[in-house]
């Protein structure tokens, strides 16, 4: 709160600079002269304010200023504030109140008997002076409490009595509490001014009056009587509010604010939660706070699907849903584990939606969202009720559901299992736009299709599910084979067999991480289940990638999100495409250019018709070869096929015959070509960085071919402008080639949002290109 409190101070200029000596000097003049003659002002004193307004930061137009202060921090803006009047009026009008931190009970205390003074931005109301309370768009509570809440209506509970019911299951009640706590959650002020003792006000009042005549007799030079005046509303309105729990502080202050239209909770803690009544549709009646008090279960949703719910019911309900307060987001942040950073440990429960009326858009940052975060207890959870009526004969059947529209879930653990994408699809009928960000597993796409009226969808490309993926070591792939060799009865030869190592033979178990298997897998003529049926193994994972191939593309400077997108591609096939705007934020495309499959087999193909040896002869054997190339025998060791060779040479055979049909190949035999192919060094050696290197940019391809099946494409770059890879419009058009084949609108921007490529979307009302910034389309 100190940020908040400008009153009292002085909003002349600084006096460390030689600059405005003279103006310190004349401040210093009128600070001697007596109280009553505060008002005077002199010509010289505006004819210097007039000089300095004119020159620095203040001579810039009032846009560009406010550009520059937005990048400024609240201690600083404090500080400007005592500058000169000027930009105290600009700070406060546009930044000091336009996002409230309150980090405790006593900052929700002070602000709230700010706001209820009906403070103005500068001390007369004029036509230039803004009310504080009309400025604020944003507030955030920082780690909210519960305790004195639940702690205030303790003295209904009876320790001796049989009869009594436990609510919230921290606390007894036997007394109705209706006469201490507000009947409507809107008239909290009037309903808590008869719990204000007068004897005690006039009391408080009076020692106040004596606190401040004191203090104006000692420093009559720095307060004048107006800000006094004020000083002492506050401290009246502070006592005021001092009975207030936290959370009846919270809904006061959300409830004064006319321009909210983001509330965040933040730092919130496991055993945080908002009793159930502080619901929005608490309207002061005994039979609510007896539902609470009994313990009595709302109706839900497989209530109203089991049961007969009368009209009156309904039309009631719809009335008071329709009454309640709107605003536009939501977010709630909760704290992670502090000895494992970033797994979450505060579940999302349905009392800490309940107060806050109806929500446009929710923000669950660091949650857990099990079945019981889904619940639907429409009594005290504003729902929307939905009639689905399946034919003439049949009876009308009604749906709850919530009231977002949008939904951001950031790094948030979705705990999989008893139904919950059944319902998530439920409890999110209405909403169209949802946004996936630093997603802590890669089946989180799973819940893309669990949203029936989707229309728009952020995935962040930079989560950890997808740059920290699971590598293997070489001994993944190999299965090692002793081979048993003949007695020998010539005693020379056992005693030299003796002295040598027992041959080793590699056989490979599952499909290696070349770039042919990544293609093959990715155009599914190879199966993702592939098990070893010689042995009583269980399934591996194909081509997973190797730490010395993971080196490899570090070294290149290769995204992870590109040479691992094979492992994910299945559950980006599963999203729903048709009718849906993608927005792919916080993806790179250093080092990689997308490679088609008949790029590549083309590419390979005439490697080996210009008897290029380096993809004919392996770069590096492993250790298996090596022994076997120092086997002594002349017979050479016979080349293993294994069970995915077959289908490799599949999808080589169609490439082939569609590459026949260009002239340049017209005359290629397919046959001959295949047989004379080095397939075991090809297709299974994966240690040579020949035969891997073209994976990021393979699947590049499938990545950008994914893509073009949505309604449009929006890209964000992971980096700034200047730190991407320069690219004109025609470099970006070979990059997106893929996408621009099928004519999908596409724009791409960089991280601060500047357009480096747009085709086929409108660009009015967004953020463009600067005229006199240079983009890399220009470069």
């Amino acid at each position: 709160m100190r940020r908040l409190q400008l009153l009292g101070k002085s909003k002349n200029f600084l006096k460390s600079s030689n600059k405005y000596k003279d103006l310190s000097q004349t401040e210093v003049l009128e600070r001697e002269k007596p109280c009553n003659n505060s008002n005077v002002t002199t010509n010289n004193n505006n004819s210097d304010l007039k000089s300095i307004y004119g020159s620095g930061l203040l001579n810039l137009p009032k846009k560009i200023l406010l550009m520059i202060l937005e990048d400024l921090d609240n201690e600083t803006l404090t500080k400007l504030c005592l500058v000169n009047s000027f930009l105290y009026q600009i700070i406060t009008d546009n930044f000091i109140y336009k996002v409230v931190k309150l980090e405790s009970k006593l900052s929700l205390l002070k602000f709230n008997a700010l706001i209820h003074s009906e403070f103005h931005t500068t001390s007369s109301i004029t036509s230039g002076s803004q009310n504080a309370r009309f400025l604020t768009q944003t507030i955030e509570f920082i780690n909210p409490q519960c305790q004195d809440s639940l702690l205030k209506y303790s003295k209904y509970h009876n320790k001796n009595g049989a009869d009594h019911s436990i609510i919230g299951g921290s606390y007894s009640y036997t007394a109705n509490p209706i006469a201490s706590s507000p009947k409507v959650r809107s008239s909290n002020t009037d309903n808590k001014k008869t719990l204000i003792n007068n004897n005690d006000t006039i009391k408080f009042n009076h020692e106040q009056s004596n606190n401040h005549s004191s203090f104006l007799s000692n420093d009559c030079t720095k307060l004048n009587k107006k800000t006094l005046e004020f000083l002492e509303t506050l401290n009246k309105l502070e006592y005021k509010y001092s009975h207030y729990t936290y959370i009846e502080l919270m809904l006061d202050i959300i409830d004064y604010l006319p321009n909210l239209s983001h509330i965040i909770l933040s730092k919130v803690e496991p055993n945080f939660k908002i009793p159930l009544w502080y619901s929005a549709f608490n309207d002061g009646s005994k039979d609510f706070f007896r539902k609470i008090i009994k313990g009595q279960q709302s109706l839900n949703n497989n209530d109203l699907r089991s049961f007969q719910v009368s009209p009156d019911f309904l039309n009631d309900y719809e009335r008071k849903f329709y009454s309640l307060q709107r605003f536009k987001t939501l977010e709630i942040q909760a704290i992670s584990d502090p000895t494992k950073k970033g797994v979450p440990i505060v579940p999302l429960r349905f009392n800490m939606l309940c107060c806050f009326g109806i929500i446009n858009e929710l923000i669950l940052d660091n949650v857990i969202i099990d079945t019981e975060s889904l619940d639907t207890p429409m009594e005290f959870l504003p729902l929307y009720i939905r009639k689905e009526q399946k034919s003439s004969s049949q009876k009308d059947i009604y749906d709850l559901h919530s009231t977002y529209n949008t939904l951001t879930l950031r790094q948030c653990h979705i705990v999989p299992g008893n139904g919950i994408l059944r319902l998530f699809h439920s409890y999110f009928q209405g909403v169209t736009n949802v946004r996936l960000l630093c997603l802590t597993s890669k089946f989180d796409l799973l819940l893309c299709n669990c949203f029936p009226a989707l229309k728009d969808l952020t995935i962040d490309c930079n989560s950890r599910s997808f740059t920290h993926t699971s590598l293997v070591n070489d001994e993944y792939y190999y299965k090692e084979i002793n081979e048993q060799q003949p007695f020998d009865e010539d005693d020379t030869a056992s005693v030299a067999e003796t002295l040598l190592d027992k041959p080793v033979q590699h056989i490979l178990q599952v499909p290696p991480p070349t770039t042919a298997v990544v293609l093959s897998l990715n155009l599914n003529y190879i199966s993702r289940t592939t098990i070893d049926k010689s042995s009583a193994m269980s399934a591996k994972e194909p081509s997973m990638i190797t730490h010395s191939q993971s080196d490899f593309f570090h070294m290149t400077r290769v995204p992870s999100f590109h040479y691992c997108y094979h492992y994910y591609k299945k559950l980006f096939e599963r999203i729903p495409s048709r009718n849906v705007n993608i927005n792919v934020i916080n993806i790179p495309f250093t080092n990689v250019f997308p490679l088609s499959p008949l790029s590549y087999w083309e590419k390979i193909l005439n490697k080996i018709l210009s008897n290029d040896q380096e993809t004919l002869i392996a770069y590096h054997q492993n250790e298996g070869h090596e022994n076997e190339s120092q086997n002594t025998d002349n017979d050479a060791a016979p080349s293993r096929s294994y069970q995915w060779d077959e289908s490799v040479l599949n999808c080589l055979k169609e490439c082939l015959v569609q590459l026949k049909k260009k002239p340049e190949h017209k005359n290629l035999d397919i046959e001959a070509f295949i047989s004379n192919l080095d397939i075991d060094n090809i297709f299974d050696n994966f240690q040579n960085y020949q035969n891997f290197m073209d994976i990021p940019n393979v699947n590049l391809y499938c990545f950008l071919k994914q893509l073009s099946k949505f309604k449009s494409v929006k890209i964000q770059l992971l980096r700034k402008w200047l730190f991407c890879t320069p690219r004109t419009r025609y470099d970006w058009e070979l990059l997106l080639k893929p996408v621009l084949n099928v004519r999908v609108p596409i724009e791409v921007r960089e991280r601060d949002g500047y357009i480096l490529y747009s085709y086929g979307l409108s660009t009015v009302g967004q953020k463009k290109n600067n005229s006199n910034i240079v983009t890399p389309s220009r470069i």
